[in-house]
């Protein structure tokens, strides 16, 4: 589900959690007076209304130190990232704001605003405390930017007054990204759906079921196919040929008088279906080109003209392949085997380092520099703030970067890449 994400950040004990429990009215949140309670970033979902359905960060004070408060800040910055809306807590009951720089919360207005970011303030009052806004303001927001409330977050009659302060601030909207181009109800998309030994007993696998869903739901028709890829790569003849000509067959029919107007294939069988497509008058495309020109909202162009650095590698290079999501790596895995195996092929044993990040996981600005490309899965598990987070890092880091179905593509030639990009109106 596309959802905006909502980051709270600031420093220990400037109440972000006693904020997070006050947005949910529940205790989502551990909170207590000890310093670095919340030790990793703490997330629950939501629904606000009229801003949607929507994401929470509780994240860690970013002004710990020591190696244990270093760790604490690089996750904190992985959410703020991920946030569409920065809420920044500051506790009027804390004396370093009397004769403070106030570099932790610069640098959190700094970065957010570097990355785009929506920026609330909210100050935690206290009951018998004196008001220090205007001063802490004078010193974060001397002109004055960013929109503030001042709230007991401990009062959980607040909720509405909080509610309202971000309902009427936020100019966001939930992103509505097709996932496809739009289709013709009265033709039919082919999903060839290659099952192995990695898909699990009793469902497809999270990109097939949302394509089909969004396809169904908008009233396309589809037809789901599932290719023998052994014998399709078999070499022994009469096997090859007995899967194409059952390929033919179903083609043919589903395609009288000119009713297929697509093909999504899984990315590894692009092997098989570029060759058997060639000549075809109707559409082809992968499950992770599909998945991946969504999550980056319509950027696929940025990784078809980064699967042209792939060329460029040379001996000694470091490649990262990078999934978002935890399993166990089985059989002819994509990530694991497959393109390692063919960067093997063109550039030669260990000639080239391949290192692997899976699920939430991704290298830190200063280790993406170490990369000459970085090959990327559909990202079916991540959301869009993720994905728009690491191509941002990539961007500033000046590493290209790919995605599965755009790379496997490309390795079939040009022309192959052409016409998976086709759909999206694309051409190299």
């Amino acid at each position: 589900m596309e959802r905006i994400n909502i980051g709270i950040f600031g420093r220990v004990n400037s109440g972000k959690s006693t904020l997070m429990n006050l947005l949910t009215q529940q205790e989502t949140s551990i909170v207590d007076p000890t310093p670095g309670t919340t030790a990793d970033v703490k997330t629950t979902v939501m629904e606000i209304h009229e801003l949607g359905p929507v994401k929470i960060f509780d994240t860690a004070g970013i002004d710990e130190t020591g190696i244990l408060g270093a760790k604490k800040k690089e996750k904190t910055f992985s959410a703020l990232k991920r946030s569409d809306i920065v809420l920044l807590v500051i506790n009027e009951n804390n004396p370093v704001y009397k004769n403070d720089d106030y570099s932790t919360e610069s640098e959190v207005l700094s970065f957010s605003e570097k990355r785009g970011k929506e920026i609330l303030i909210v100050y935690n009052k206290f009951k018998g405390f004196p008001c220090i806004r205007e001063a802490v303001s004078a010193k974060i927001d001397g002109r004055n930017k960013y929109p503030y409330i001042e709230l007991e977050l401990s009062e959980r009659s607040n909720y509405s007054k909080l509610i309202e302060f971000i309902r009427k601030n936020s100019k966001l909207q939930p992103a509505k990204t097709p996932l496809l181009p739009d289709m013709d109800k009265n033709k039919i998309v082919f999903l060839n759906i290659p099952i192995d030994e990695e898909t699990p007993e009793g469902r497809f696998l999270r990109p097939q079921m949302m394509i089909e869903e969004y396809l169904v739901r908008r009233f396309v028709p589809t037809f789901a196919y599932r290719m023998d890829l052994g014998k399709a790569r078999s070499i022994i003849a009469e096997e090859s040929a007995g899967e194409k000509k059952r390929f033919d067959e179903f083609i043919t029919h589903l395609n009288r008088n000119g009713k297929l107007q697509l093909l999504i294939t899984d990315s590894q069988a692009m092997d098989i279906i570029s060759k058997w497509t060639k000549d075809a008058h109707y559409m082809v495309t992968t499950f992770s080109i599909v998945m991946i020109n969504f999550l980056s909202r319509g950027n696929l162009e940025l990784f078809v003209n980064g699967a042209r650095s792939f060329k460029d590698l040379k001996p000694g290079d470091k490649v990262m392949i990078a999934e978002g999501c935890n399993h166990d790596r089985k059989a002819e895995d994509i990530g694991t085997v497959q393109i390692p195996k063919k960067i093997e092929a063109v550039f030669g044993k260990d000639a080239v380092q391949v290192d692997h990040y899976f699920g939430r996981v991704f290298a830190e600005y200063e280790k993406l520099k170490e990369y000459k490309l970085v090959i990327h899965c559909g990202g079916c598990m991540l959301d869009q703030q993720a994905i728009a987070s690491r191509m941002e890092d990539l961007i500033e880091s000046g590493v290209n970067f790919t995605n599965y179905g755009v790379l496997l593509s490309y390795f079939q030639g040009e022309e192959a890449l052409n016409k998976v990009i086709e759909p999206f109106g694309l051409k190299v």
